[in-house]
C-alpha cells in the first residue's frame, strides 16, 4: 500500500494535467480549490496540509517541465497556467491500456465473479480515442480508483 501522502500527489497531478488539457494552449489561473478542494484556513491563515500539498504538486510540475505559468497566487494557486509541449505529448499520445481494472459483480447467491469484457470490437477510431492516455486519465479520475491513477500518472511522468 502506498504512502496517503503519494497517492494525493498523484491524483492532485492528474486533476492538474486533466484541467489544464481542457482548456489547453489558453493560460488561464489554475486554484488549489479545484485540485484539493476547498479549505478554510485556521486561525493562523494556515492551510492544511493536504491543500499545502495540491499548491506543490503544481510547483512541482513546473520544476520538472510540465507545465507552465507566469506567477503564484499566493498559496492559493497559480496564475497564466498551461501544459508544456512535453505533457501535451504525453497526453495526447496512443497508448495500449495502461491499467485494467478487474471488475467484480455478485449474483442472487451473492457469490462474486470476474466480469469479462465483452468480445465485441470498437471502431478503430472509438479504440484509438478510448487508448489516448488523457482519456485513460480521465476514466482514472471518474472511476476513483487509486490504483488506477497512479498507474496512469506513473505512465505520464515515467521519461
Amino acid at each position: 500500500m502506498a504512502d496517503i501522502n503519494i497517492e494525493n500527489f498523484y491524483r492532485h497531478i492528474a486533476k492538474i494535467l486533466s484541467i489544464l488539457y481542457v482548456s489547453f494552449p489558453t493560460k488561464n489561473p489554475l486554484y488549489v480549490d479545484d485540485v484539493a478542494g476547498v479549505d478554510d484556513p485556521d486561525e493562523y491563515g494556515l492551510h492544511s496540509p493536504h491543500y499545502t500539498a495540491g499548491f506543490y504538486a503544481m510547483l512541482w510540475l513546473a520544476d520538472e517541465d510540465y507545465i507552465r505559468f507566469t506567477d503564484t497566487i499566493r498559496q492559493d494557486g497559480v496564475d497564466q497556467a498551461v501544459l508544456t509541449h512535453k505533457a501535451f505529448l504525453k497526453l495526447t499520445e496512443v497508448s495500449e491500456p495502461i491499467y485494467l481494472a478487474k471488475v467484480f459483480q455478485k449474483d442472487d447467491s451473492n457469490i462474486v465473479s470476474i466480469v469479462q469484457p465483452e468480445e465485441v470490437e470498437p471502431a478503430p477510431s472509438v479504440l484509438e480515442d478510448q487508448k489516448l492516455v488523457i482519456n485513460q486519465l480521465r476514466r482514472a479520475l471518474r472511476s476513483g480508483d487509486s490504483i488506477a491513477i497512479n498507474k496512469v500518472v506513473g505512465h505520464i511522468l515515467h521519461d
